[in-house]
This record gives structure tokens, C-alpha cells and sequence, in this order.
């Protein structure tokens, strides 16, 4: 595959996972505050955004995750942090789970590990924003081209992948990175984050949950610098973690 790949700043590599129908521009709000420190790695999954489709079959977190890999080593990338959001939560998970070697920190926002519920992440983000009107928070608007694909139908077809796989808790259960779980107040992925927390801490591997007020599914659209900062004092080791409680 030839995939749309960008790369921002500079130091050690720092890979982002888009979440469910987004691009490489839905980081675009916190991309500069990351590649202060990192060189920022950012791709569209195969057969969305800018990347192109291939064979039907080819729609699967373990492709995905092959596909990270192989990114990596393009660029000469032997360890790598790993940033995914929501749907690329979940790709971030499973390759952190069959690469363990490639992954040193895990930050997953919004992280489901059972079956998503729509129209419980809708009524949520619904919930948080008029919670944030009720606390004088302005929201920032999407960046433009977030939601911009080449092909949508195809867009689709990729993000069926999820229909694989009904509980990534084996895929928890293999994880050794050090990781943070962020995830809003109002997102219905909460619990399911809870449990994958439970899963990680069962096999001692050093994992937190960071809530954050006020937040839906899509904690990074609704909350960019509470979860930036949540995200760099975890992938800097800083301890900047009290942000969002």
C-alpha cells in the first residue's frame, strides 16, 4: 500500500491513529503543541482520507497494524509512542498487543473495547456540549478536512473492521507499553474503558484513566488542550497528569 503519510517536527517519533471517518486533519489543532517535542507521524488508514483502496478483504485491525509497522520501518523507526482516538484507539491497542517491541508509551483516547453504541456516543457529545455552554467553555471548531475522504464509500468499508473483532480485551491482555486512557465524562466508551483499565492493571502493566469534564466521545474535538496536555505528560514522562480530573 502507498499511504498518505505526513511528518511534522522533530525527535523521537510520535505516531497518531485517526479515529472512525477522520483524516490526518483532525489532529490539526494540537499537532504544533506535539511536534514541539516529537516528530509527529501521522497516516490515513488504507482506503480513506488520501490513501487509496486495495482488495476488499484487505479491511482489518491486523492489516492496519501491519501497515504501522511498515511505516515504521520506512522512516527507520525501531520504537515508537503511539497516540490513537476512539476508532484508532482501538488500531493503536492491537498493534501496541502484536508489536510489542515497536511500542515504548500508549496514549489511547476514547477507547472502546466492546461494541460501539452510536446513538449513546451522540446523545453524549450532545450532553457535554451543553455542558461546557453551562460552564462558559467556547468550543473550537474541527479542522477543516477531518472529515474529507477521496473515496467515502470506501471510507466505510475500512471502518468495518470493527465488526471483527466484539472484545479487544485479549488484545489488552498482551499489551506491556506503559499506557494513559483518556476519556470525556459524557462518553459512553467510559465503561469500557474502565474495563480495559481493570485488564491492563490484572497484569501489572503501569496504566492510568484520566476523565475528562465536560467531554463526549471525541474527547480531542471537544476538550484539544486538556487532552494535549493529559497526552504529553504521559508520553513525556513529566507527570503532568492532574489536568481533566
Amino acid at each position: 500500500m502507498k499511504l498518505n503519510v505526513e511528518l511534522d517536527g522533530s525527535g523521537p517519533p510520535l505516531l497518531l491513529i485517526n479515529g472512525a471517518r477522520c483524516t490526518v486533519r483532525s489532529w490539526d489543532h494540537v499537532v504544533d503543541d506535539l511536534a514541539r517535542h516529537f516528530t509527529v507521524v501521522r497516516h490515513d488508514i488504507r482506503g480513506t482520507g488520501r490513501s487509496p483502496a486495495g482488495p476488499a478483504d484487505q479491511y482489518t485491525f491486523e492489516n492496519y497494524c501491519q501497515d504501522i509497522g511498515d511505516i515504521c520501518a520506512d522512516h527507520g523507526f525501531d520504537r515508537v509512542s503511539m497516540w490513537g482516538m476512539a476508532w484508532g484507539a482501538r488500531v493503536a491497542l492491537v498493534t501496541a498487543a502484536l508489536q510489542p517491541e515497536l511500542v515504548g508509551r500508549l496514549v489511547l483516547s476514547d477507547l472502546g473495547i466492546d461494541p460501539a453504541d452510536p446513538d449513546a456516543q451522540r446523545a453524549g457529545v450532545l450532553a457535554a456540549r451543553q455542558m461546557r455552554a453551562a460552564a462558559g467553555l467556547i468550543d473550537t471548531p474541527k479542522p477543516e478536512g477531518s472529515f474529507d475522504h477521496d473515496d467515502p464509500d470506501e471510507m466505510l468499508r475500512a471502518m468495518a473492521a470493527t465488526r471483527l473483532h466484539h472484545d479487544l480485551m485479549p488484545f489488552v491482555e498482551r499489551v506491556t507499553a506503559p499506557t494513559r486512557l483518556i476519556t470525556g465524562d459524557h462518553d459512553p466508551n467510559l465503561a469500557s474503558s474502565r474495563r480495559a483499565l481493570a485488564g491492563f492493571q490484572h497484569r501489572a502493566v503501569a496504566t492510568e484513566l484520566k476523565v475528562v469534564e465536560h467531554a463526549g466521545h471525541g474527547v480531542l474535538f471537544d476538550r484539544p488542550g486538556v487532552v494535549v496536555e493529559l497526552a504529553l505528560g504521559h508520553l513525556l514522562g513529566t507527570g503532568r497528569s492532574d489536568t481533566g480530573q
